[in-house]
């Protein structure tokens, strides 16, 4: 596929005004149908049927935004809720399951200490996709891991001591975007860990199709956000297009790709949720 050849059109982002001013983090789930999202330090989570515009919340427990799994058939996801107590200053984590069309909710896992804990992905995971499944995340200790076939491997594709953030698994399960946090760069590896491609300055990547990466382009002054736009990048790193202005009236960042490759989510510094339609001719 000649990629040179390729432009991304996109249309005017239009605000999900019923999403309040305190919608972080948008994801979409698999069938493309609603978005998940939670405020700004990670603190609850709801969902917004694009269809219907109605929003529900589905928890309002302290860490419930990050690292949230969501089913295959997009009918339930996994949210984790951290505890602090006086006996346990460090902190433990428990793991829960939430219908999103009735919101009962149900306990997967027994608390276990912070930092540890990961996501029961075998427990929302059909048995279909389990029996070659490719799971990427970042640990603990900040590095890239890749779960294939019950085997666990933990890459440094730059080296032992940089600390990994942002990883992505491309949608055919080939390929992993990630930022190395020190040199504030994004690459492209495989599941062995080479790398394949330098993507530059480009944070939070998605991947919009197995050939386009999206990202945002923020700058900041070290105390606060200046500008943020969000950026196409071709796979190889050799093709970059603006997909919001740079003028800094709309500050969109941490993009959401659709399934479909057609739609992107984002939110702005104050929490406004934005979605637009994309088209890849």
């Amino acid at each position: 596929m000649n990629l040179a050849a390729q432009r991304i059109e996109v249309k005017e982002p239009q605000q999900l005004k019923e999403a309040g001013t305190e919608a972080y983090y948008p994801k979409f789930t698999p069938d493309g149908k609603t978005i998940l999202f939670t405020s700004g330090n990670y603190v609850g989570l709801k969902t917004l049927n694009l269809e219907t515009k109605k929003v529900n919340v589905l928890t309002d427990a302290v860490g419930a935004g990050w690292n949230t799994v969501i089913s295959d058939d997009s009918k339930s996801v996994c949210f984790q809720k951290m505890e602090i107590t006086d006996k346990d200053p460090v902190g433990f984590t428990t793991f829960y399951s939430c219908n999103l069309d009735n919101r009962q909710t149900q306990q997967l896992t027994p608390p276990v200490a912070d930092g540890a804990a990961r996501p029961p992905y075998a427990l929302l995971k059909s048995k279909a996709a389990l029996k070659s499944p490719v799971l990427v995340y970042i640990n603990e200790d900040v590095k890239l891991v890749v779960e294939k076939n019950g085997q666990k491997t933990v890459m440094t594709p730059n080296g032992a001591e940089e600390a990994y953030i942002w990883a992505s698994l491309s949608p055919d399960g080939k390929k992993i975007v990630y930022t190395v946090a020190s040199l504030e760069k994004t690459y492209i590896c495989d599941l062995s860990g080479n790398v394949l491609a330098g993507l530059g300055r480009i944070h939070a990547c998605q991947w919009l199709n197995n050939n386009w990466i999206v990202g945002m382009n923020d700058i900041d002054d070290g105390h606060r956000l200046l500008s943020s736009n969000l950026v196409a990048v071709s796979a190889d790193g050799k093709i970059k297009q603006e997909l919001t202005p740079y003028d800094g009236k709309l500050a969109a960042m941490y993009p959401a790709t659709s399934p479909a490759g057609n739609k992107i989510a984002f939110n702005t510094p104050n929490g406004e949720l934005y979605i637009m339609d994309v088209v890849i001719k």
